[in-house]
């Protein structure tokens, strides 16, 4: 039976658009805040040598390179994302490392026509939140799993657990008179998954068994300098796409407000702030 087709074609615009093309420009800071959740999930996945691991939204490859120092030669491990811009860094770092066994394919997982029962295991770090239809999305994907193989995913629960966005939307209210809604709880975005009975209602109706929903909240580290947080957090996640279409000068604005807001939750050393995510578990039937 072939997968499913889905309309992912607005997730498909935006991340070729500016935010994919700010968030490759940006890909080592990503990466580095990112890290506890990288290594949290690598860590609940378990990769084996030989195993074959999707990495579904691989982004610039930081994820799936890790996954490929863990299969060794003997593995693969597939990295799947939508992002052009992203996908050509991730090429680009790939080729440094000849000997790790990564193909990169930019496709939505969605309803990419995957090896049916080609994987051991699907792995994503904050890649699996913007499907139109998720549940299709993941019966799409449970096929390119072997019986009995192993999901592992991270996701965020709501935002205002997040202080790495409501700080900045707090910054950004004094300087914009209105901002956009943000999305239903239903619909594509990063807290689409803050729910964690819907993720259980989900991946229960794609085909998945076992599944856990466990927290995971570290503090998250943006350096010794507020200002230079403050510059990041400006042009990352949602307030990051609603800046893009103003004037620069309004986002240094609100950078310039958010670096206080940020010098006041400073208490000594490192700049920390809360997160606040899902460490999504599974397994196929």
């Amino acid at each position: 039976m072939a997968p499913p087709q889905t309309s992912n074609a607005a997730q498909v615009e935006f991340w070729n658009g500016p935010t994919g093309q700010r968030w490759t420009r940006l890909a080592k800071q990503i990466e580095d805040n990112l890290r506890p959740f990288t290594d949290e999930l690598v860590r609940r996945l378990g990769p084996q040598p030989g195993e074959r691991v999707v990495d579904v939204g691989c982004g610039a490859g930081d994820t799936t390179l890790a996954l490929a120092e863990l299969v060794q030669g003997h593995g693969f491990v597939l990295g799947v994302d939508v992002s052009r811009p992203m996908l050509q860094r991730a090429t680009a770092r790939a080729a440094n490392t000849p000997e790790y066994p990564i193909r990169f394919v930019e496709a939505d997982a969605a309803g990419h026509a995957f090896e049916r029962g080609g994987f051991d295991a699907l792995f994503s770090r904050f890649g699996v939140m913007f499907f139109a239809d998720p549940a299709a999305a993941f019966a799409n994907m449970r096929r390119a799993l072997k019986p009995g193989g192993r999901l592992a995913f991270a996701c965020w629960r709501d935002r205002r657990e997040n202080a790495w966005v409501t700080l900045p939307v707090a910054a950004a209210r004094k300087h914009l008179s209105e901002l956009p809604p943000a999305p239903g709880p239903d619909e594509p975005g990063p807290f689409a998954f803050a729910d964690s009975a819907r993720i259980q209602r989900i991946l229960t109706s794609a085909g998945f068994t076992a599944i856990q929903c466990e927290k995971f909240d570290p503090l998250l580290n943006y350096g010794d300098g507020t200002r230079a947080a403050a510059e990041y957090l400006t042009q990352m996640g949602p307030i990051g796409s609603v800046l893009q279409d103003h004037p620069e000068a309004l986002r240094q604005q609100v950078a310039d407000t958010l670096a206080g807001l940020l010098e006041d939750k400073r208490e000594t050393g490192a700049l920390r702030l809360s997160a606040a995510v899902w460490i999504v578990t599974a397994r196929s039937e």
